[in-house]
């Protein structure tokens, strides 16, 4: 639909889902297993820094992990996430994290903008949606993520949780 506005014109856009919910899968690359054919996120090394350091200060992961629609390894895959997370403060373990989720299978098709800061010890993380392309073109809100699975063993591997709360 088009609506004319003093000498401008305006289109409304279509607006998608109010809610989309979808899971990450995660597996780290560590060479002591030699998992070079199977993984999803890399880590960089440490900050050459003198000062102490414990909780890995400016450490940063990329990562490509498959998003799935349920939270079983094996569920059905709708899409990729990319981006990347890092340790952003040196007193309290905060990441700073920055990606897309783009999603090519299923209802809705499209890429999901998401970004914020997060504490790893909150049940509940919450991150800010900041745009969207084809089906969640113009969408903004809240991703509420939750670790469901851990797996520590190397190559350590998890799970995440989104649930999404989309405005457009």
């Amino acid at each position: 639909m088009t609506v004319a506005a003093s000498n401008c014109v305006c289109r409304q856009l279509a607006c998608g889902p109010s809610n989309f919910t979808f899971y990450m899968q995660n597996t780290v690359y560590n060479p002591a297993v030699d998992n070079a054919n199977n993984f999803t996120s890399v880590y960089g090394l440490p900050p050459n820094v003198t000062w102490p350091n414990p909780l890995s200060f400016g450490v940063t992961a990329t990562f490509e992990d498959p998003i799935t629609i349920g939270a079983a390894r094996d569920s059905q895959q709708i899409g990729v996430g990319n981006g990347f997370w890092q340790i952003d403060s040196r007193q309290t373990y905060t990441l700073f994290h920055v990606f897309t989720a783009n999603i090519t299978e299923g209802e809705y098709k499209g890429i999901i903008n998401i970004m914020g800061q997060l504490r790893e010890s909150d049940a509940v993380r919450y991150m800010t949606v900041v745009g969207g392309t084809g089906d969640f073109l113009g969408a903004r809100g809240l991703a509420s993520c939750v670790l469901v699975v851990i797996d520590r063993t190397p190559p350590a591997k998890w799970t995440l949780s989104f649930e999404l709360d989309l405005y457009y």
